[in-house]
């Protein structure tokens, strides 16, 4: 009786922090790759803008200290260590516009760290 409420309880809680969410991969080489630096309070670019159906390439670094990239709506939690670019793979599938932040609290102005992530819609002929 106790496991099933364990595994409930599990259930739960990885739904509401999302992590049992992963964005879909993909194999073989990207359509696009983006370049996103973590620094001293700030994202750059804040936005990133890929089209939807895309096999995207997220290769994030950090100039200064430990920090972190999150994008829950698309299941993004990865650490970014100073020197060890953090490798994202996704495949743009819902067209929308995805909050982004830093994820590791680093300093007086880690709230500023934002930004998004937006898949555009697939245009139709």
């Amino acid at each position: 009786m106790a496991i099933p409420a364990l595994l409930l309880a599990l259930g739960l809680i990885l739904s509401m922090t999302s992590c049992g969410k992963r964005t879909p991969t993909y194999a073989g080489p990207p359509d696009t790759v983006r370049q996103i630096v973590m620094k001293k309070w700030e994202i750059d670019p804040a936005l990133v803008e890929v089209p939807q159906g895309a096999r995207v390439e997220l290769v994030v670094t950090s100039m200064d200290v430990e920090h972190g990239i999150a994008v829950p709506g698309l299941g993004i939690r990865e650490p970014v260590q100073p020197e060890h670019p953090a490798v994202i793979r996704l495949l743009a599938q819902t067209p929308g516009v995805y909050p982004m932040r830093c994820s590791v609290l680093c300093g007086r102005g880690h709230d500023k760290m934002t930004g998004a992530i937006v898949i555009t819609a697939r245009s139709t002929p």
